[in-house]
């Protein structure tokens, strides 16, 4: 039984789901609580004139929420089986361990956080249920306000899901732009646009890949602490990229411009585009090469997986 068989993951599957359903099921419940009550508290605390304000913070909440309750639930991806009678019986499922691990991933990654997801567009529905059956649907409380994209009206009842997926969405745009006087006419010079536009997509699926395997595999390897551990890394990594953000995609400015002239100019974004690919391709092998090593040292401690383990780690070096 050493190939991968589609049959056989979905039962393993199904299995980690219907073992879990109950505590999967009273998280879901609760998630939608807190959406709830938390949307209804800020409702009556924050000073909210008009909707749109209001679905602006319920959307911070709920996306803050979701990311949160992701990076819980995927560096949680052994606890379902961390009770020796839970694990016993899954490692004595009819399956081969690439089988029993990708069904833990899918379950963490795919399931339980959708089941989050679904939490928060219930929580949602009860505030606008709630307010809409309250009486704020009158005619003075129902303030409408066009939105600065695509003109549409919110209500105090309107639903912050919207806001949330458009959160969540990366949204490709120019870096920069600056103001430059041009022969007495005031005209936008857009900062390194090509290879913000080409690099930028690449690089931001490469970290999400990375944040991904990062907490997988500090889930596999440990049985405690392992969002806090993996949440410090992705904050100093996130730090350093900040703080050496003015060494790519941003090198255009007002003094830059007039040093080299129109001309130049376009010269020196060839050169800017260059160099920002060399780093960028240097990153994003960086991240891919880390990604790799991640899921395969998980997995590799998954395959080791004993009855009893350390209390600290899944992975006990001095029994290999």
């Amino acid at each position: 039984m050493n190939s991968f068989s589609r049959n056989r993951f979905g039962k393993t599957l199904r299995w980690v789901v219907s073992v879990n359903f109950r505590k999967l099921l009273m998280w879901t419940i609760g998630a939608a609580l807190v959406v709830f009550l938390g949307e209804m508290l800020l409702f009556k605390l924050a000073p909210l004139t008009v909707p749109q304000s209001s679905l602006e913070i319920f959307s911070v909440l709920c996306t803050l929420l979701l990311v949160i309750a992701s990076f819980v639930l995927i560096s949680s991806i052994v606890s379902s089986i961390n009770e020796k009678r839970k694990r016993e019986a899954f490692l004595m499922l009819p399956s081969t361990n690439l089988e029993k691990y990708l069904s833990l991933v899918a379950y963490t990654t795919v399931i339980s956080i959708a089941c989050i997801f679904l939490a928060i567009v219930v929580g949602d529905s009860l505030r606008m249920l709630w307010l809409w059956a309250s009486g704020y649907s009158n005619e003075m409380m129902n303030t409408t306000i066009p939105t600065r994209h695509n003109g549409e009206t919110y209500y105090w009842y309107s639903s912050a899901i919207p806001q949330v997926l458009h959160n969540l969405t990366p949204h490709i745009r120019p870096n920069g732009y600056t103001h430059i006087s041009v022969d007495g006419k005031l005209k936008i010079v857009y900062m390194c646009t090509n290879a913000y536009l080409i690099v930028r997509p690449i690089m931001i699926a490469a970290f999400y890949l990375w944040i991904h395997s990062l907490f997988t595999f500090s889930g596999t390897l440990l049985r405690k602490y392992a969002f806090v551990v993996s949440g410090i890394v992705v904050f100093f990594v996130a730090w350093l990229n900040g703080w050496a953000d003015h060494l790519g995609f941003g090198l255009y400015d007002r003094q830059s411009y007039m040093q080299y002239g129109r001309e130049g100019f376009q010269q020196f974004e060839t050169v800017v585009f260059m160099l920002n690919s060399s780093i960028a391709s240097v990153v994003l092998l960086l991240l891919t090469s880390l990604s790799i090593f991640n899921y395969w040292a998980s997995f590799h401690i998954f395959k080791g997986f004993q009855l009893i383990t350390n209390k600290w780690t899944n992975y006990d070096i001095l029994k290999r």
